[in-house]
């Protein structure tokens, strides 16, 4: 029998609530705790009763799929008849022409698509170059700006050495 904890039960109740844990009917507030544990104990035998067993672990069969090859003798396919309005014996398949239409649209589909990415490779390519030339032409810029403040360093150097003397 479960017992309840100071939450499932209030100061002015004296009947226990139910908890998630514990399923089977509570006693009532009237009956004896004797009585109690031996309908809890009727109840529990009564429901494992009702239950089938299973067999024991030794007797039972594996519950994986058994696979079968199409060539064993136990083997037997089926092939029936329909009418031909019927959608089971309609052909999935389709016909040399249809396949030779469906090929030539995704070929033409796919080329499409070859060439929407050929242009947007080669629009690529060009802004690479033109960051190539900017960042060259920076880099020049640069050397001669390095070039530039060198000279003025090395004049205000001069200057600052010959005013001490």
């Amino acid at each position: 029998m479960a017992t309840t904890t100071p939450s499932q039960t209030t100061s002015s109740d004296t009947i226990p609530l139910p908890s998630i844990a514990d399923p089977l009917p509570r006693p009532t507030p009237d009956s004896t705790p004797s009585s109690t544990v031996s309908s809890d104990n009727e109840h529990a035998r009564m429901g494992r009763a009702s239950l089938p067993s299973r067999p024991k672990l030794s007797s039972r069969h594996a519950s994986s799929t058994n696979i079968v090859p199409l060539t064993h003798p136990s083997v037997e396919i089926r092939h029936e008849a329909y009418p031909p309005d019927d959608a089971r014996a309609m052909s999935p398949r389709r016909s040399s022409e249809e396949t030779a239409k469906i090929g030539q649209e995704t070929r033409v589909a796919v080329q499409e698509h070859a060439r929407v990415l050929q242009s947007g490779l080669s629009a690529l390519a060009e802004r690479i170059e033109t960051v190539k030339a900017d960042h060259d032409k920076l880099e020049k810029q640069n050397v001669a700006l390095q070039d530039y403040i060198g000279g003025l360093t090395r004049s205000m150097s001069s200057t600052s050495i010959k005013a001490k003397k």
